[in-house]
């Protein structure tokens, strides 16, 4: 045989290897009374454990300084607004880009935790849409889903 066609077999042959869970902080802000969200999604490789993204939080929230899954909440955006803040623990295989706290929050997405911390996101092209799409869910699945805007992208 060629050496082309032994490359083939070779790729054909490899295992394949699907990403392996990590753990994400999903930080999301809701305009209160709305449907309206933000969320980002914080990766820290050394944190590898639900409960250690726990304490991380715990410590942030209290501490007011956030040494892991640094970020910073604009109050003042929200003047006249309440805004509520959520942070969630979680695994996926999904990847992000890094957060920047500049960029525009142009990015509808789906966002899914179910009861084991498993996170799915998926991209749509509108907060419409991704309403839209929310609604056509079943009632299950609509009850740990959400729409936001984000400002990373979806690897």
């Amino acid at each position: 045989m060629n050496k082309g066609m032994l490359s083939v077999l070779a790729l054909l042959a490899a295992p394949v290897v699907a990403a392996q869970p990590e753990v994400y902080l999903v930080a999301s802000v809701q305009l209160g009374g709305s449907n309206l969200a933000q969320s980002i999604f914080l990766h820290e490789p050394q944190i590898t454990t639900l409960e250690a993204c726990q304490e991380a939080v715990r410590v942030g929230q209290r501490d007011r300084d956030w040494q892991r899954y640094h970020h910073i909440f604009m109050r003042d955006r929200f003047q006249g607004f309440t805004g509520h803040l959520d942070y969630r623990c979680v695994f996926t295989s999904q990847r992000f880009s890094d957060w920047n706290d500049r960029a525009r929050y142009n990015h509808a997405y789906l966002i899914s935790i179910d009861a084991q911390a498993n996170l799915q996101v998926e991209r749509l092209s509108s907060q419409a849409q991704c309403s839209t799409r929310l609604k056509g869910l079943p009632a299950a699945r609509q009850a740990i889903s959400r729409c936001a805007a984000g400002n990373q992208s979806l690897l």
